[in-house]
């Protein structure tokens, strides 16, 4: 019970760690980590983990995502969903396969659930080696770039970057939606207008009061002004997105 309680602990107070103390991570500890990814539930293993070491490669990530403390951290590795060599095996087994046909959204789903699965237990991993991790966005964003400069083959595309390094930090617990919103009993119950209110400004004093902004990015403002930025359907974002989605139908990735 005791070992039970402190997995549960770990679990409870993990924090995104954005801040590393300069130090190297044994090769064998992160293939631990990897392995730890690997234990996750799954179905055809569709996922790749691209550890980038080579110093160019990783300041062309960090200009990528244009977050600073990318550099810092002592390993930084691309999480990938793999349906490349999921088709591979595919043809191995049988030629007239699903990943043959123009569309295949099972599978696309099924890649996407279990990279995502792998990770949090690469995390999770980290966490009960001492080690701190921050799981960042911007390779997806960026897919097309990110595939040219990690050399992807058709059917593997970036989901996420995980930063691993030395904690240098101990930030506080960060907002979640409470239990009652998340967790549904028998069938699907509606947030109410006052549930959302209560949430977006609550959670955003929280950042504030830290501040939370100013801490990792430098910018001067409040974190809902900022969201509501960051959200806003923008010509330039329909672009970016348009794009996005014309390199994933091109990767394979269709739904």
């Amino acid at each position: 019970m005791s070992i039970t309680r402190s997995l549960l602990n770990l679990i409870y107070n993990r924090r995104t760690i954005r801040k590393f103390k300069p130090a190297d991570i044994p090769e064998d500890i992160l293939h631990m980590i990897v392995e730890a990814g690997q234990r996750a539930p799954s179905y055809n293993q569709a996922y790749s983990f691209i550890l980038v070491s080579d110093k160019e490669k990783r300041r062309a990530l960090e200009e990528v995502c244009g977050i600073k403390y990318i550099s810092n951290a002592s390993a930084i590795i691309v999480i990938c969903s793999d349906l490349n060599r999921v088709n591979k095996m595919f043809n191995y087994l049988n030629p007239n396969h699903v990943l043959t046909s123009n569309e295949h959204p099972v599978e696309v789903i099924y890649s996407i659930f279990e990279t995502g699965l792998a990770t949090q237990n690469m995390i999770i991993a980290a966490e009960v080696l001492g080690f701190g991790t921050a799981l960042l966005d911007c390779v997806l964003v960026e897919a097309e770039q990110v595939a040219a400069l990690l050399e992807l083959p058709k059917g593997v595309i970036p989901i996420g970057l995980l930063c691993i390094g030395e904690k240098d930090e101990l930030p506080p617990k960060r907002p979640r939606w409470p239990l009652h919103i998340v967790f549904h009993k028998n069938k699907y119950r509606e947030p109410n207008s006052y549930e959302i209110a209560n949430y977006v400004e609550e959670s955003s004093e929280t950042y504030d009061q830290e501040g939370y902004l100013m801490k990792y990015a430098g910018i001067s403002m409040k974190y809902k002004d900022y969201f509501i930025a960051k959200i806003e359907k923008t010509k330039e974002v329909e672009k970016k997105y348009e794009k996005l989605s014309k390199f994933l139908k091109k990767a394979g990735f269709k739904i």
